[in-house]
């Protein structure tokens, strides 16, 4: 009954409220008369009424405006990561189209050149162990596509890379010319501009990873940093005049009865993607 007599009393004082607002109004309608005192009674409780009204609605209005634009703001971030990923994404998939691409061209222009003499096969590498870096790769072509063992192993740009160790019906096993356990060396000569360059044996560096070592060089041969050195051409496995590298420091061997020197491989072999096998040109 008191929950009843309470809204029925809140009921007629809004009644009331209303009524006096619109007597007001129709009183208010002649602007050129004055307003009496219960006229300007009746519009200081409307406009405080008002005001007590206006300042929570407003508060709500810019309150619910705020998170409005803070989730346009937040949805709008989220479209930019998105588009800023797909774009790295795209950056790095054109980075790697444009290397490859170069790396083709490369291999390209070799095969085309006039001082290849040799059959060439392409070849992709597919496998590499990260404890025998320096010293095997897997490429992606076997005896199905006639590879043999020992068949040299050639870069993009035709320098020396290694020699095919294992050949499988589809793929092959290929010992990198910077090996220094199953490597068996290389004979090579250096191109100092003699008539009768110097000779010797280019293994796997022990002392500094990823180079390579020419040993049993004469004392008495003219070699420098910046020579470069070639196969030889004194070995079943290895044509004549394939490019091994360049090289760096010369040292004297014991007793001076020999030199030696430290060679930089002209093939990328810490990168390699692509190579070629020699198939042909060589004498075994």
């Amino acid at each position: 009954m008191s929950r009843l007599f309470t809204n029925r009393r809140l009921f007629i004082l809004l009644a009331g409220l209303i009524l006096v607002i619109a007597i007001a109004g129709l009183t208010l309608r002649d602007r050129n008369r004055a307003a009496t005192w219960p006229e300007r009674m009746v519009m200081d409780v409307q406009n405080t009424v008002a005001g007590w009204l206006y300042r929570p609605i407003s508060n709500v209005t810019a309150f619910l405006s705020g998170v409005h634009a803070l989730h346009q703001m937040y949805v709008e971030n989220a479209q930019l990561q998105a588009e800023l990923q797909d774009y790295d994404s795209l950056k790095a998939k054109l980075a790697d189209a444009e290397a490859e691409n170069q790396r083709l061209s490369a291999m390209l222009g070799f095969k085309r050149s006039p001082s290849n003499r040799y059959q060439l096969l392409p070849a992709h590498v597919i496998g590499r162990d990260p404890s025998q870096w320096n010293a095997v790769i897997t490429i992606d072509v076997g005896s199905a596509d006639g590879v043999r063992d020992n068949m040299p192993i050639v870069g993009p740009d035709g320098s020396l890379v290694g020699r095919v160790d294992t050949a499988a019906r589809f793929s092959a096993k290929v010992i990198l010319i910077t090996d220094t356990e199953v490597g068996d060396g290389v004979s090579a000569e250096v191109q100092n501009g003699s008539q009768k360059p110097p000779f010797g044996v280019v293994t796997g560096s022990t002392g500094k990873t990823g180079t390579l070592q020419l040993n049993f060089l004469s004392p008495l041969a003219d070699v420098k940093p910046g020579d470069t050195v070639v196969t030889s051409g004194l070995s079943t496995v290895y044509p004549p005049d394939i490019v091994i590298g360049h090289i760096s420091s010369v040292s004297g061997g014991s007793q001076g009865l020999t030199q030696s020197a430290t060679i930089k491989p002209s093939a990328d072999l810490q990168y390699l993607r692509d190579v070629f096998v020699v198939k042909s040109g060589g004498h075994g």
